[in-house]
């Protein structure tokens, strides 16, 4: 495991639907940046090891994507199609849930 460093992270939260909402939308963009900002406030200037649990390999850009995944479909009551956390330019991963692919 690599010694604890810092890291700003981009990430992208990406849903699709075979149909559009009654506004035209697959998802309300105002709604995802709510739910974005609410999951991703509490790794804020954390340890992510100790934030996504150290005893499960520690944390890794996957693991990142795989928890922020997890959290907007708690908080939006749907799944994204697929998470992408960007670590460093030309470093990034994404999680597709319950085996999506991209």
């Amino acid at each position: 495991m690599e010694a604890p460093h810092q890291h700003d992270w981009r990430v992208t939260a990406a849903f699709r639907s075979g149909t559009l909402d009654a506004d035209g939308f697959v998802m309300d963009f105002l709604s995802l940046r709510e739910a974005l900002a609410k999951v991703t406030v509490s790794l804020r200037q954390r340890d992510l090891n100790a934030a996504l649990g150290a005893a499960e390999g520690g944390a890794s850009a996957e693991r990142l994507a795989e928890s922020i995944a997890r959290r907007l479909a708690e908080e939006l009551g749907r799944e994204p199609h697929c998470v992408r956390v960007v670590e460093a330019p030309g470093c990034t991963a994404a999680f597709f849930p319950a085996g999506r692919s991209a």
